[in-house]
């Protein structure tokens, strides 16, 4: 039942390390490592843990089949785990006291550090009630503290990429209003240039079609483009072998359509859209082809996807060079607070 739940996604990207602390937008720099991990937690060694021991029980492989999408975010599959071997649990409650000592030594410094307890907040990971064995009101807890945070992250991070548009826009007209008419026609003529180099580029194809698949059938993997073959493909693209698409596995095969946009030597292109480009293009396809809601693509998904396994006439692709990630009210409201900021 490896990664069959929701929250079992994110043991394929899960670090151990607690979550770095979100800084404003100005203060941060476009992603270096584009392949770097997009869910982090700070109990991840515990989830990992707890992932490790049921997906080893095929009493619990069993009882996650047919459940429904909503079902498994709202953790009802802890209502099946009562059955389980004793062996099972006490494997589980060993996770859970690691995880307790882990939670104890890290209140203890925040303590030391605020100078009090004010600041302690309960645990939502497991149960807090119950601090001596593992039970299904803490499998549940994990599960949906799970989908939430993975939710909050996708939030902040499509928040956090507006505010970073919204800024270059900002920062841009600020430059303008500064400039002598002769300045600033000048700085107008060169970024409709820029732009228009950006836009000079092969037409996408759309994220998940068949001709885009094909494409990379043919370019990457060097097979015959007449023998496209989808079970063969599926495989060549499951890295890690378990059967399942993750999100990188996902976002590997789209590196052919962003390279057609973005050109990582090319100052006119920027490295923050490039990546943000990137998850659209996943987030996308995630939602085409994910039918149990798991964030992941089985085999059986992607050739049961329609518009995966059909060649029709492909739509193309609307990049993020084409489109305004923010309405005018929210550019307006936000250069007036920036042109606060700045003094003006």
């Amino acid at each position: 039942m490896k990664k069959a739940l929701l929250w079992l996604s994110c043991f394929s990207v899960i670090v151990v390390a607690p979550p770095p602390q979100r800084v404003p937008v100005e203060q941060q720099a476009p992603p270096e490592n584009q392949n770097q991990k997009m869910y982090e937690f700070s109990y991840s060694k515990y989830l990992e843990e707890v992932v490790k021991i049921l997906e080893s029980e095929p009493k619990f492989s069993e009882r996650l089949r047919g459940m429904a999408e909503e079902d498994i975010k709202a953790g009802k599959i802890a209502d099946h785990i009562d059955d389980l071997d004793s062996h099972v649990f006490d494997k589980l409650t060993k996770a859970k006291l690691d995880e307790i000592e882990r939670l104890r030594a890290q209140i203890q410094k925040q303590i030391e550090a605020d100078g009090g307890a004010h600041n302690v907040k309960v645990p939502e990971h497991l149960d807090a009630s119950n601090w001596e064995r593992f039970n299904k009101e803490d499998l549940r807890k994990l599960i949906r503290r799970t989908v939430e945070d993975m939710e909050i992250i996708d939030r902040n991070r499509q928040k956090d990429f507006k505010e970073y548009e919204m800024r270059k826009k900002a920062e841009e007209d600020l430059k303008l209003a500064k400039m002598t008419e002769e300045e600033r026609k000048k700085a107008i003529h060169d970024a409709e240039e820029a732009k228009k180099r950006h836009n000079e580029h092969e037409k996408l194809k759309h994220p998940g079609s068949r001709d885009q698949l094909q494409e990379v059938w043919e370019d990457t993997d060097k097979m015959d483009k007449d023998n496209f073959d989808p079970r063969t493909f599926f495989a060549l693209h499951d890295l890690n072998g378990d059967g399942y698409w993750n999100a990188d596995e996902l976002e590997a095969l789209f590196e052919k359509e962003i390279e057609k946009v973005y050109n990582a030597t090319d100052p006119d292109d920027d490295p923050r859209e490039r990546l943000e480009e990137m998850h659209r293009m996943r987030e996308h396809v995630t939602k085409q082809m994910d039918k149990n809601g798991d964030r992941l693509i089985s085999m059986e998904e992607f050739l049961q996807d329609t518009e995966a396994q059909t060649p029709n006439k492909d739509p193309g692709w609307t990049d993020l060079g084409d489109q305004q990630v923010y309405t005018d009210e929210e550019l307006q409201e936000f250069e007036r607070e920036y042109a606060k900021q700045h003094g003006q």
